[in-house]
């Protein structure tokens, strides 16, 4: 006799209730939602029913089921966060990455300088720093700078600043924080050289040669000043003489400096720029009255004058200065004439 088994079984299938206008997503039923709450600082918006479960999370990503966690902006985040290659030693640029949040939207960025764990602050509309959080606080992805980004002020030179952002559209969005960002400020410097063509190791001398009354005589060498920093508003290059002119010790004859044109003057002495650049930044420039040309020189006296300037960071700012002196018929004869000059530097932080 031949048996078998005969093996039978159903397979249960549900549809989701539907209509050609709605469909229902789940067949669990709460009692409903409750009304928006509210006193004069704070608003509630409640719903009951059943349980959705705890948040779950890895490292990547954070799952919160719910109603109001739906309602929430998508999380932002940052971009970039930068000290433009070292430039920034009291600001900050960043760039938020929207994540395709509406127009409307607006973002919150959170600074720390201890990862968050005691020290909150948050960027204000003008770009500076407060630890009260204020609505106003709340700026959009425009007024941020788009993709173009904005800048934080008024930070501390040599500092790790740790930056998060969130989002918010009207109440009960607000989104969680983003990834964070961490970057330091650099150290505030500054750097100047000086050489003449001659060479770069001192002491440092021009040579003007045989002076012939009548005659504009140029030095044989040029004294040239290199000058970087990353000071906000830039920098001068500063020039003194201590005589006030060429002083012939011997004969206490002088020379003296003047701002002319000494192809038209019977004597005088003084310094002319014969090129000003720099790498980057700037511009880098020369100052009145040492950007003449011909014979056109500027006064080198016991006055600090500024000979090379700039109002913004600079890089490798590069003035070459040439001295020009012309003795009158009436000059002394001697070969003690000189001048010590005497060239600072500053930057503007």
């Amino acid at each position: 006799m031949l048996r078998g088994i005969v093996v039978s079984g159903f397979v249960l299938l549900a549809a989701l209730p539907a209509t050609t206008n709605y469909k229902l997503n789940s067949f669990g039923f709460g009692s409903g939602g409750t009304a928006n709450t509210q006193t004069a600082t704070y608003s509630l918006e409640g719903v009951s029913g059943e349980l959705n479960g705890a948040p779950t999370s890895t490292v990547n990503a954070t799952t919160k089921p719910g109603f109001v966690q739906a309602e929430q902006a998508n999380v932002p985040k940052l971009t970039s966060l930068d000290n433009n290659g070292g430039a920034y030693y009291n600001k900050l640029h960043f760039v938020i990455d929207n994540q395709n949040n509406p127009t409307d939207a607006t973002y919150l960025v959170s600074v720390s300088t201890d990862n968050f764990v005691s020290n909150f602050q948050y960027v204000q509309a003008d770009g500076t720093l407060a630890t009260t959080l204020l609505l106003s606080d709340y700026q959009t992805y425009t007024t941020w700078g788009g993709a173009g980004g904005s800048t934080m002020i008024g930070l501390t030179p040599s500092t790790t600043y740790y930056v998060r952002v969130r989002a918010t559209q009207g109440k009960f969005s607000e989104s969680a924080y983003g990834p964070i960002l961490s970057q330091a400020t650099a150290a505030p410097t500054i750097s100047f050289s000086l050489q003449t063509s001659a060479g770069p190791i001192p002491p440092y001398t021009v040579g003007l040669g045989t002076l012939t009354s009548g005659t504009v005589s140029t030095g044989a060498q040029t004294i040239n000043t290199t000058f970087s920093t990353n000071g906000n508003s830039g920098g001068d290059v500063y020039v003194s003489g201590k005589n006030g002119g060429l002083l012939s010790s011997s004969t206490s004859y002088i020379i003296n400096a003047i701002s002319n044109d000494l192809s038209v003057v019977s004597e005088g002495f003084g310094g002319q720029n014969t090129s000003v650049s720099q790498v980057s930044g700037g511009p880098y420039t020369v100052q009145s009255p040492y950007n003449g040309v011909g014979n056109n020189v500027g006064v080198i006296g016991n006055l600090t004058r500024s000979l090379y300037s700039s109002s913004s960071p600079v890089t490798t700012g590069t003035g070459i200065l040439s001295l020009k002196a012309k003795p009158s018929s009436t000059a002394v004869a001697a070969t003690d004439y000189q001048e010590v000059l005497t060239f600072t530097a500053s930057a503007n932080f």
